[in-house]
This record gives C-alpha cells, sequence and structure tokens, in this order.
C-alpha cells in the first residue's frame, strides 16, 4: 500500500523517532495546560516541535501551511500529536508564524482594487483574529504563514526581476511576471503573497490599466517604489505596441515567405 505523508526523509528527524517509543509518547501527548505545573518538560516539548514545524516549513519551501497539514505531515504510526496547536499558538506569540488574514489586512488596502478573487475572506475572521490575536489557538483549515520564508522568497522574487530582461522596463504586466516566477511559485495563491510583502515593503506598486494588471518595481536594492504616473502608463502602452507590432510583422513575414 502507499505509505502515509510523513515529515520527510530520516534525514529530517531525530534520531529518538524510531527508536524511542517512550520519548515519543511524552512528545506526541497535549502540553498541560499551566506551563508553571513541569516549566522544563513543557519547554523541553516546545523545543522539540518548535524545532521541527520551522525545519519542516524551510525544507518544503511552502510559506503557507496549517494545523492539519502539519498533523498529517507529523504521523507516527497512526498517531498526531495532541499539542501542535499550542505550538503554533507559541509561534504566532513569537513572530515565526502570522495568520494569513493578519497579513493581508497589515498591507495597504489597495490590494483590494487587484481584483483578485483568492483573497476574499469572511469578516467574521478578520473580526476574531483582530480581537483575540494570537491567544487563540488557530482552527485546523486556517491558513498561517512561515514570515521569515515569506520575506526571503519575496526578496528572490524582486532579484529575479531585477536580473531578468522584464527589468529594461519601469513597468511588466502582471502576466508576463507570474511567468517569470512560475520556477518559484508552485501556485497563484504564493505568488499574491510575495507580491503582497513587497507591496508591503514598498518596492512595487500595482496599477490596473484598461483591464490588465501592471506592476512597477523599486529601480534600486534599496530604494522605495514612487508612485505610478502618466509616464509609466505610457512607456507601459508603447510597449504593448510595440509587441503587437513585432507580432504583426512576424505574421506578414511568414505569410509573404509562403
Amino acid at each position: 500500500g502507499e505509505a502515509s505523508p510523513g515529515p520527510g526523509p530520516a534525514g529530517d528527524l531525530p534520531p529518538e523517532w524510531e527508536t524511542d517509543d517512550e520519548r515519543m509518547a511524552f512528545l506526541f501527548s497535549a502540553f498541560k495546560q499551566s506551563r508553571e505545573v513541569n516549566s522544563t518538560e513543557w519547554d523541553s516539548k516546545m523545543a522539540f516541535w518548535v524545532g521541527l514545524v520551522l525545519a519542516r516549513g524551510r525544507r518544503r519551501g511552502a510559506v503557507r501551511t496549517c494545523l492539519r497539514e502539519l498533523q498529517n505531515g507529523f504521523e507516527r504510526r497512526g498517531s498526531v500529536p495532541l499539542g501542535l496547536g499550542t505550538v503554533l499558538r507559541e509561534l504566532l506569540r513569537r513572530g515565526k508564524l502570522q495568520r494569513e488574514s493578519d497579513f493581508m489586512a497589515s498591507v495597504d488596502s489597495s490590494w483590494i482594487s487587484w481584483g483578485v478573487g483568492v483573497f476574499i475572506l469572511k469578516p467574521l475572521k478578520w473580526t476574531l483574529s483582530s480581537v483575540l490575536g494570537d491567544s487563540k489557538i488557530p482552527e485546523e483549515e486556517e491558513v498561517l504563514i512561515y514570515v521569515e520564508l515569506l520575506q526571503e522568497k519575496a526578496e528572490e522574487v524582486y532579484r529575479l526581476y531585477q536580473n531578468s530582461a522584464l527589468s529594461s522596463h519601469p513597468v511588466v504586466a502582471l502576466s508576463e511576471l507570474r511567468s517569470l516566477c512560475a520556477g518559484l511559485c508552485p501556485d497563484e495563491r504564493t505568488f499574491y503573497l510575495l507580491l503582497l510583502q513587497l507591496q508591503k515593503e514598498k518596492r512595487v506598486t500595482i496599477l490596473e490599466q484598461n483591464g490588465e494588471k501592471i506592476v512597477k518595481f523599486a529601480r534600486g536594492l534599496h530604494a522605495k517604489v514612487s508612485p505610478m504616473n502618466d509616464v509609466d502608463i505610457g512607456v507601459y502602452q508603447l510597449m504593448q505596441s510595440e509587441q503587437l507590432l513585432s507580432q504583426k510583422v512576424e505574421s506578414l513575414s511568414q505569410e509573404a515567405e509562403k
């Protein structure tokens, strides 16, 4: 039969995972309601799972996760860790994880103008998150973001653009940027999260022009992006016209050869 997905190759797991059932039974048990009952055991268990959760995110390279995904990933002999919710709450408190809804709420609200349907969230989620903060254990399906990984991958997108032919112009079509980043972003949602991070850092700005979204990048490595202006839009329109004319020339050349 097929093996259920685990946390990864044996090298990613501590030795006791397969050899010490007594230790693993303790680690898979729920946390005591209060750390004060036995702070040494509580801290030991927390350190174990914090390390594994962060290492799993980095190894997979996925900026998004949730409690259920981690429970499935860390399943051992039919059992799942009962304290993972407490671990995620601690990582939220430390700023290593962030609720996706909180992250999007922290970005300038102009992202709404992108018209990206995948980011429509129920207002109740936003309210609960803002009221309860990080004191609430995440729900099983609630999406969480690896903060450092998101920042690193956003930096990769920025460098990928700067080292590409697209950077010869101040603006680029969102669709062209998506194609450029296809190898870096496994899905569209991750791509938009990385753009939101760059927008939060004021390294990109986005505008919709004639039904197409265009992106303007900051020109220098540590520069802040300037607002989209008429010159930027004019350059973009000239680029589009140039592409159309090139396609027309190519088409006419093929017709002439025939």
